[in-house]
This record gives C-alpha cells, structure tokens and sequence, in this order.
C-alpha cells in the first residue's frame, strides 16, 4: 500500500496579559480571557509531518526525549471526529522554530499542526479539517494543562483580544463560546530567553494561590482594553497593560523574570532604541515590542540588539507578527 503523508505548520503564540477562566464543565469553554501575539521565527514556529502505514493507531516521534504524549493525545481526541485515524500507525516528525516550554506556545502550534497534518495524510476536506484541528487542539491543550488561551489566540491571528474564555465558535456540534478578535500589521519584534527548562505552564494555572492572583490582576487590566474597537490604535494601551500586568500579579517577581526585563531595558538604552520589554507568559522570556506600532525597528537596530542580547548568556532571534497561524 503507498505511504500516506500529511504536512501542516502553525505560528507560536506570546501572551501579554490574561485571566484565567477555567470554571465551565465543559472544557471546550474553558480558557482565558487575555490579549497577546501570534508569532513566527524565520520558519514558521511549528512544522510537522506525518506518515501513515496499516496499523492500529500506534504513535513514532523524532522527539529526542521521547515523549511522544502530546501526539498522542492529538490522535485519541482527533478520532473521535476521523475514526480511520486508529486505522494506521503514525510517524510524527515535529520541528520548532522557537524553544519548547518558554512562553512561544508551541504546545499550542504543535497540537495543531499535528492535527492538521493527520487530517491532509487522510484526505480531509481542507476546510472541514481546519475546523476539526482548532477543536481538538483546544480540547488538548486542557486536557494536557499546556494552555488556556494559546488556541483561540492562534484562530484570530495577528494581535489578539480574547474578550471571553473557551474555543471560538466553528460550526454545528464543533467549537465553543469563545469570543476573540485580532488585527494584523507588520510587525517586527525580538525574543530572548534562558536557554534552561522552565516551570510547565500547569505548575501556575493548577495552582489556586497563582490562578487567583492572575486572575484578578488581569481582569484590571482588560477591562479597559474591551471597551471600543480592536485595531492598531491600542497599541499604547496594550504595552502598558502588559508591564502593569507583569507587576501586579508578581509574575514579574517569580523565576528571576524581573532580571530578564532590567537586561531588555539595559539592551534598549545601549542601542538608544525606542522600544521596551515585556514578559512572555509563562515562559522565562522577553519580547522586545517597539513603542510606536507605526515605527518598525531597522535591520542594523535589530541586530545590535540580539548581538547585546546574546553577549549577557540569553538566546534571542526576530520573530513577526503572523496573521494565518495554520498552514
């Protein structure tokens, strides 16, 4: 029998600020309410690949750990809508861009890439495939604790305000009530991070004392940020949510973060940038965001600042704002 294969990528996800709101029963509606931005790297922030010979459901990985559990969990979820998906054994090649478990969302963008990807190997309607894939990778990422927002984010694209929690809506017996908008532009920024691993997302969002704390400091700050239009014209708003979000809510305090945000303010004044820093949640990670969304940093700028990034023992590369997250 021919080999089936299946490619599919999706774009990583920041998140700047968010509540976490994960009372419903149902999962599909549980999630957070938040702004942030989908992203990619040179490449996009995810690729997979899928090949699919007879079998029985069985998971392969290139992982180098060899923990396989998030492909897993794709594939047990993903047959319940494409049950000829337990009709074969997988090999699943994934592909980051960006670090895993540092605040870029790529439990997000590998659920739904892999998703997707199984999904072309069979032969899906392409647009009955894109629905099922943001479905199942939001049910994942609550089932794995990898996320709450990351998936609804990546459905709008570009800057996003996730005005209320769960999957978006995506059509009959599929999706949720999530409510969320975003706006493109193009949009250059700088990611650093410690080259270490970092605490796993559901070490903060199982935690009461964290998910109360989170909670209420971000709700103070979206409050405004859902009132009016969401366009380009709360670029201000939103940076200074973030800063003030990272403060109040101390998260700026845990994982030697403040340090992170005093090397991106000392990186900005060497090279008289006029940008600022801003916690990637909930990684150990910086972005570097310009203050005028209208004044894109230049190339020379650019690389300055990662040379000066990478000299004070952080990685960092450019990433851009991404408007289609799933490719």
């Amino acid at each position: 029998m021919t080999e089936l294969t299946g490619l599919a990528s999706a774009s990583g996800h920041i998140t700047l600020v968010f509540s976490v709101q994960d009372g419903a029963i149902n999962p599909i509606n549980q999630g957070s309410r938040g702004i942030g931005l989908c992203i990619d790297p040179d490449v996009p922030a995810c690729n997979v690949k899928v090949k699919a010979t007879k079998g029985s459901g069985n998971v392969l990985s290139n992982l180098d750990n060899g923990d396989n559990h998030l492909q897993k969990t794709v594939i047990e979820l993903l047959s319940d809508l494409v049950p000829e998906l337990l009709q074969y054994d997988w090999q699943i090649n994934q592909q980051c861009g960006l670090p895993q478990q540092q605040g870029f969302g790529l439990s997000a963008a590998g659920s739904l890439a892999t998703a997707m990807a199984l999904q072309r190997a069979l032969s899906i309607e392409e647009k009955l495939a894109y629905s099922n894939s943001y479905h199942i990778a939001h049910l994942v990422e609550r089932k794995l604790s990898g996320g709450l927002g990351d998936i609804a984010a990546l459905w709008a694209g570009g800057v996003d305000l996730r005005r209320e929690p769960g999957c978006p809506f995506l059509g009959e017996n599929i999706g949720g009530n999530g409510v969320v908008d975003g706006w493109y532009t193009n949009l250059k920024m700088i990611v650093a991070w410690r080259d270490r691993t970092t605490r796993h997302t559901s070490s903060y969002i199982d935690n009461e004392e964290w998910k109360n704390r989170i909670r209420i400091s971000g709700e103070e700050q979206l409050e405004a940020l859902q009132s009016g239009q969401w366009n380009n014209s709360r670029w201000a708003e939103i940076l200074s949510a973030s800063t003030a979000f990272a403060v109040d809510s101390k998260l700026a305090l845990d994982a030697g973060r403040n340090e992170l945000l005093l090397m991106g303010e000392q990186v900005i004044e060497t090279t008289q940038s006029d940008a600022s820093p801003h916690l990637c949640m909930l990684g150990e990670s910086v972005v570097i965001l310009p203050q005028s969304i209208d004044k894109e940093f230049q190339d020379a700028e650019i690389a300055e600042m990662i040379t000066h990034l990478n000299s004070m023992g952080l990685k960092s590369t450019l990433v851009t704002l991404s408007e289609k997250s799933l490719r």
